[in-house]
């Protein structure tokens, strides 16, 4: 009885004593995966960028409704016609794993979006914060957030300005 007793105990404290897999990370494989994302953006690498994701991954970015990984990048590449430099300040980037209650894997991403306007040579920081679920390696969701008020507001500023001077033109004409 005592041998059953002991062993009973031996188990009891084995579970108890447990150590369940870490709910937070600042580096794991997962975490691994997004930094190259952000590095293969930077480079304007986007073959390189759309392996990243699942076949069936949904993006939204500043948005309750899903794009296609296609749709993003082409949104992104229009938005990058525009600058003549861009890529994330090597300062203040940030990146987080969670495990969360569900069992799925988010990673967390904080950075600051820099780049140089080409029509005037503006330069501009946007705060950017991705959250990315990953499964089996790809990316199968993700939540971007990142205010484009400013940007849109230098654009609109650069036509108004070129139809002005072209308005002058034919008024001089």
């Amino acid at each position: 009885m005592k041998k059953y007793l002991l062993i009973g105990l031996a188990l009891a404290l084995g579970m108890a004593c447990k150590q369940e897999a870490p709910r937070y990370a600042s580096a794991s494989p997962e975490i691994d995966v997004i930094k190259a994302l952000v590095a293969d953006y930077e480079a304007g690498n986007w073959d390189a960028w759309t392996g990243h994701y699942a076949d069936t991954a949904k993006l939204y970015h500043n948005t309750t409704e899903p794009s296609s990984v296609a749709q993003v990048r082409d949104g992104l590449g229009g938005l990058l016609e525009n600058v003549s430099s861009y890529g994330f300040q090597d300062q203040d980037q940030f990146y987080e794993m969670i495990l969360d209650d569900q069992g799925e894997t988010w990673v967390n991403f904080w950075g600051n979006w820099e780049g140089t306007l080409s029509a005037n040579g503006k330069n501009l920081v946007i705060p950017v914060h991705l959250t990315l679920q990953l499964e089996n390696g790809k990316i199968v969701e993700e939540h971007a957030f990142y205010n484009l008020a400013e940007y849109m507001a230098e654009l609109n500023a650069i036509n108004a300005q070129k139809m002005a001077e072209e308005a002058a033109m034919e008024e001089s004409e």
